[in-house]
């Protein structure tokens, strides 16, 4: 079920809104083959009323499975927004759009918490690991080599 907010609940004051959303409710798709969705999102918010928009503060997290960009090895990564916060006009151009009196807020979760995806995940800050290529001795590539450390040869002007 979608996080929907009753706009008439904020006439009494700020209003706490503590959960899970389901990664199907979410709609979320990593574009990024490396980073696949890991559990629901969470969140704590207060909502209130601020003149003709709708406040929202505090923290939401997610779960995500991923793959290092360098070494192709899994880990888990934990998406962290801790002092998130969102201004919906309820008036204007920009005005959020409302359904039996209720503000979906849904897609503004979803939203920044993909924004907060890593471009480029590494399992760890000094992963220097490339993916090597596994050959075989029947490969058409076999004689493909590493590249070596070729110490350079004193020539006939050198001084050592």
């Amino acid at each position: 079920m979608p996080l929907l907010l009753k706009i008439e609940t904020l006439a009494k004051g700020a209003v706490r809104l503590r959960g899970e959303l389901a990664v199907d409710e979410l709609q979320m798709e990593s574009l990024d083959e490396l980073i696949k969705i890991g559990g629901p999102l969470e969140y704590d918010l207060t909502a209130k009323r601020a003149g003709d928009n709708i406040s929202l503060q505090g923290r939401m997290g997610m779960r995500l499975k991923c793959e290092c960009a360098r070494c192709l090895q899994p880990f888990e990564y934990r998406v962290e927004l801790p002092d998130w916060s969102c201004f919906l006009p309820l008036s204007g151009e920009e005005k959020i759009e409302l359904i039996n009196d209720s503000a979906d807020l849904t897609p503004y979760l979803r939203e920044d918490t993909f924004l907060a995806f890593p471009q480029h995940p590494l399992c760890e800050s000094g992963c220097d690991e490339s993916p090597r290529p596994v050959l075989t001795a029947n490969h058409p590539e076999s004689s493909w080599l590493p590249a070596t450390t070729v110490k350079p040869q004193p020539g006939p002007n050198s001084t050592s």
